[in-house]
């Protein structure tokens, strides 16, 4: 059954969306088995003042994956496919495209109130008008205009295709890097190369120690901390003394000034809290361990 006003085929969509000059705003949702699917469609996605504004703006559609054997099988495999080319990894995801499908922009989160989801879809409607402005541009100039959408682009991971898409689309115009987008690729392949060599390795072993060693003198800017982080949380979980316990709260000192102030308050908290009395610290860390 169709929800009030939200379509179930996305080509009809489509269609209608380029003849009222919308875009079309997709639901990906579970509606007999994720929570946050039900709880986002009662209190945000049927809020009159939700409605009022989408209804306005949108054509909408739900693509929904329920488990119930009684749904129409056809269109769960018409839905399952629609998942699977956006790349839909979680539950709920807005998202929002172009009647030619391109994706401009959404979230994926249940626990958004409707002031905040309406906020982060005024964004993608925002990024669509950039769209069409570097739609008319050429090179540089058009490499600019969508770096500033790429800086607006949602980053979970239901948005991961097309944010790569995105991403490879300015590096080709960019090839001076004026917008800067060829380091961001650059700290992104290499923090996954730096998990990868991990994986590789046992944790808490001399050899993960001294691999990170080495990523924390090859890392770049954008990856430092987290590189820091993972040094520290090896040297705190392999120490077996005051002394290589007193070493792990000098690392963890040495990374608080990189970190945004939420993240250092917290970490302050984390040290005053446990290393307050280190020979219990000591003593509750060999406990734990295999």
């Amino acid at each position: 059954m169709e929800a009030a006003g939200w379509m179930t085929d996305l080509p009809a969509a489509c269609r209608l969306a380029e003849k009222e000059n919308k875009l079309v705003l997709i639901d990906f949702t579970g509606s007999d088995w994720c929570s946050a699917c039900v709880r986002l469609r009662r209190k945000v996605l049927d809020s009159p003042a939700f409605c009022e504004f989408a209804f306005s703006r949108f054509v909408l559609v739900e693509v929904d994956l329920p488990h119930r054997k009684s749904f129409d099988q056809t269109l769960l495999r018409r839905n399952e496919e629609i998942a699977k080319r956006y790349g839909v990894s979680g539950f709920p995801t807005l998202m929002v495209i172009n009647p030619q499908g391109q994706v401009m922009g959404g979230f994926q989160n249940g626990d958004v109130t409707e002031a905040e989801a309406r906020n982060l879809l005024e964004g993608a409607c925002e990024a669509a008008e950039l769209f069409r402005k570097a739609a008319e541009q050429a090179g540089e100039e058009r490499a600019r205009t969508l770096y500033r959408i790429f800086q607006g682009f949602p980053d979970s991971k239901s948005f991961a295709v097309p944010r790569e898409e995105l991403m490879h689309a300015i590096m080709e115009l960019d090839v001076a890097n004026v917008t800067g987008m060829r380091g961001i690729v650059a700290a992104k392949e290499q923090a996954c190369l730096f998990l990868s060599q991990r994986e590789s390795v046992p944790h808490g072993s001399p050899e993960m120690g001294r691999l990170l060693e080495q990523q924390l003198a090859e890392a770049l800017p954008g990856n430092r901390n987290e590189v820091m982080m993972a040094r520290c949380q090896h040297s705190l979980a392999t120490a077996d003394s005051l002394e290589s316990l007193e070493t792990s709260r000098r690392m963890f000192e040495e990374l608080l000034p990189h970190l945004p102030e939420d993240e250092a308050s917290e970490l302050r908290h984390f040290l005053h809290t446990y290393f307050r009395d280190p020979a219990a610290l000591l003593q509750m860390l060999r406990s734990n361990r295999p």
